[in-house]
C-alpha cells in the first residue's frame, strides 16, 4: 500500500464512524497519544478526524480497516470422491505458476500432509476503490481444505474478502479451459434448483434437525426474496410479529409450510433466502448465532458465524457475554452445519427428481454421509 494523497477530515470521519469498531479506533488514537472520552462512534469519529496524521499513520489506519473479521464466513464446493485425484494432479501441474493473462497475479500452491490429506492455497492481489485515498492493492490468500466424506469431497474455504469466493470459481473455470479432456463434476448448493416450497423446506428441515450438542432456540433474523431473476428481485426482512409466529411453529414441531405467514409468502411468489439462528450448547454455557445466506450476482451460499459467547450469572440474572471463539472451534461448528445443509439439499433434489449441469457436466447426487476432516 502507499498513500496517493492526504484524506480530508470529513472522509476520515466517515471511515472511523462507519467502518471501524470502537476498540480499533480507540487503540489507534491511543498509539498516537490521543485519549478520547466518548461513547458513541460518531463522537469518536468527530474528535479523531480533527487530528493530523502522517503518511505512515494513515497506512496504519488503513491496516486496521483491512483487519480480518474475527467471525468466520465460509463457502463450499463439492466434487465426487473418485475425481479428487484428478483435481489434485491438475493443481500440482499449476503449482506455484501464475495464471495466464491474469491481472491479479493469481497462483495456486498445493500443500500435502503426512497424514495423506492436502489443501490448496490461492494467492492473488486485490484492487478496489479505497476508503481513505490509499492505493488499494492488497495481497489476499484463500485456503481451500479438501475434506473426504463417503462418496464426495467438499472444498471448504473462508471468504474473508468479497472476491474470495469468485477466486475459487475462477480456478475451477481455468482448469476446465486448460483441460478440455478432463471431466470434473463440481457442484454448489443453489436455490434455483428447487421450487419455492422446497426452498423453504430446506430451511425448515435445517431448523428441525438435531444439531447436538447444539440446540436450536430461535430464528433471530429471516429474509424473504421474490422468485424472479434479475435486478428487480426484492429481498426483505420479515416483521417481528411474523418472525415470532414462525419461531413458535418451529418450536412446537409443526410443519412450517402450514404456517399462515409462510403460506402467504409462497402464494405471493416469495421464498426464504437468509436465516440467522440462535443455538445453545446442551453441555455447557456457550451460545452461537449462525447465519445461512443465499446470495446472487454471483450466486453463492455463505455459512457464517455472526455472534458467540457464554451465559454468565450477574446480579442474580443470566446475561450474555460475547466472546469470539477460536478459529478452529468456529471451523468445526460451521463444517458440521454445512454438512447438514448439503445433506438436506441433496435429499430435496432427489425428491424432485431434479438434475442440473455445472460447467457443462452432469452432476451426480450422493447418499448422505458423515465426514472426516484432515488435520492441518
Amino acid at each position: 500500500m502507499q498513500l496517493k494523497k492526504y484524506p480530508n477530515r470529513f472522509h476520515v470521519r466517515k471511515v472511523i464512524e462507519q467502518f471501524m469498531n470502537n476498540k480499533d479506533s480507540r487503540s489507534f488514537f491511543q498509539e498516537q497519544g490521543i485519549l478520547i472520552q466518548a461513547v458513541k462512534r460518531k463522537d469518536v469519529a468527530k474528535i479523531g478526524a480533527d487530528h493530523y496524521f502522517s503518511r505512515n499513520k494513515f497506512l496504519k489506519l488503513k491496516e486496521k480497516i483491512e483487519t480480518e473479521h474475527n467471525y468466520k464466513k465460509t463457502g463450499r464446493i463439492e466434487l465426487p470422491k473418485e475425481q479428487i485425484d484428478d483435481l489434485k494432479n491438475v493443481l500440482l501441474e499449476m503449482n506455484g505458476i501464475q495464471l495466464e493473462n491474469d491481472e491479479e497475479h493469481t497462483k495456486v500452491t498445493v500443500t500435502e500432509y503426512s497424514t495423506g490429506g492436502w489443501k490448496f492455497t490461492i494467492d492473488y492481489t486485490e484492487y478496489k476503490p479505497s476508503m481513505i485515498d490509499l492505493l488499494d492493492r492488497t495481497d489476499r490468500r484463500v485456503e481451500v481444505t479438501v475434506n473426504y466424506q463417503k462418496d464426495t469431497c467438499s472444498l471448504d474455504f473462508d471468504t474473508v474478502a468479497s472476491n474470495d469466493y469468485s477466486k475459487v470459481t475462477q480456478i475451477i473455470n481455468y482448469i476446465h479451459q486448460k483441460n478440455n479432456d478432463l471431466k470434473l463434476d463440481f457442484s454448489e448448493i443453489s436455490l434455483k434448483m428447487l421450487s419455492c416450497e422446497k426452498r423453504i423446506q430446506l430451511f425448515n428441515e435445517f431448523f428441525q434437525h438435531d444439531h447436538s450438542p447444539w440446540r436450536f432456540e430461535e430464528i433471530k433474523k429471516l429474509k424473504v426474496k421474490r422468485d424472479e431473476e434479475g435486478a428487480k428481485s426484492e429481498e426483505n426482512p420479515i416483521s417481528a410479529d411474523q418472525l415470532q409466529g414462525i419461531n413458535s411453529a418451529i418450536i412446537d414441531g409443526k410443519n412450517l409450510i402450514e404456517n399462515s405467514f409462510v403460506q402467504g409468502t409462497l402464494d405471493s411468489g416469495f421464498y426464504f433466502s437468509m436465516a440467522t439462528m440462535r443455538f445453545e450448547n446442551i453441555e455447557d454455557a456457550r451460545f452461537i448465532d449462525v447465519a445461512i445466506e443465499f446470495k446472487s450476482r454471483p450466486e453463492k451460499c455463505e455459512t457464517k458465524m455472526v455472534n458467540s459467547g457464554f451465559f454468565v450469572e450477574e446480579f442474580e440474572e443470566t446475561v450474555e457475554e460475547s466472546t469470539v471463539f477460536e478459529p478452529r472451534t468456529q471451523d468445526d461448528i460451521l463444517f458440521e452445519f454445512k454438512n447438514v445443509l448439503y445433506q438436506i439439499f441433496r435429499k430435496l433434489l432427489r425428491e424432485s427428481r431434479a438434475s442440473f449441469s455445472a460447467n457443462g457436466a452432469e452432476v451426480k447426487f450422493f447418499d448422505e454421509a458423515g465426514a472426516t476432516r484432515e488435520s492441518q
